[in-house]
């Protein structure tokens, strides 16, 4: 509940390295609407929004990301892109410059399989990583982009919720479903819209 203040928050766009925040202003938040389905205990539902009090200047180094259509369907094994500034192994001290690395999609049967996830991965998820472990999101890139590239343009597959360890063998990461959340996303875009300036 601390972090729905939304003055607590402040954004930043188009940089590589922490370091980079002390030398720019960042952007304020206005309001954040965190999805009132949210679970704490089994991670349903994890997305948020946050509406920025002034708009993004797009650069060379800060772009949008599209939002994927209604049932748009991704495949089992396609090549996806997580990134962020979490721990690089599990108990490990952040990281200062972005890390980026590549995952496949997970298909959900799999992930839920007895030795897997066991039934935890819901609707509202999706898996990606690789069962034999190795490369996978950590403690620090939750919230972070899961983004694939289809037909040369970058969509939103999912946002970094929860894992158990970093890239242990057989528990790959899990991220929010875009898809799913995809209606809720454009409902509070309208209502955040129609907020008075």
């Amino acid at each position: 509940k601390q972090f729905a203040d939304p003055y607590i928050w402040t954004v930043y766009a188009g940089i590589l390295n922490q370091n980079e925040m002390h030398s720019m202003p960042g952007y304020r938040v206005q309001k954040i609407i965190s999805h009132p389905n949210y679970d704490t205990d089994s991670k349903d539902n994890d997305v948020a929004l946050m509406k920025l009090e002034s708009p993004l200047s797009f650069t060379d180094t800060i772009r949008p990301v599209c939002l994927p259509n209604v049932g748009m369907m991704f495949q089992p094994n396609q090549q996806c892109w997580i990134s962020g500034w979490g721990a690089e192994y599990q108990g490990g001290k952040y990281a200062s410059d972005l890390n980026y690395a590549m995952v496949p999609l997970i298909e959900r049967s799999t992930c839920n399989s007895v030795y897997v996830y066991n039934g935890m991965v819901l609707p509202t998820m999706v898996c990606a990583g690789y069962l034999q472990g190795g490369i996978d999101s950590c403690q620090g890139d939750s919230g972070g982009p899961l983004v694939t590239n289809k037909n040369s343009v970058w969509w939103l597959v999912g946002d970094t919720s929860w894992g158990s360890g970093c890239a242990s063998p057989n528990r790959p990461g899990v991220y929010g479903n875009m898809t799913v959340f995809i209606d809720w996303i454009y409902k509070n875009m309208q209502d955040l819209l129609l907020l008075p300036i």
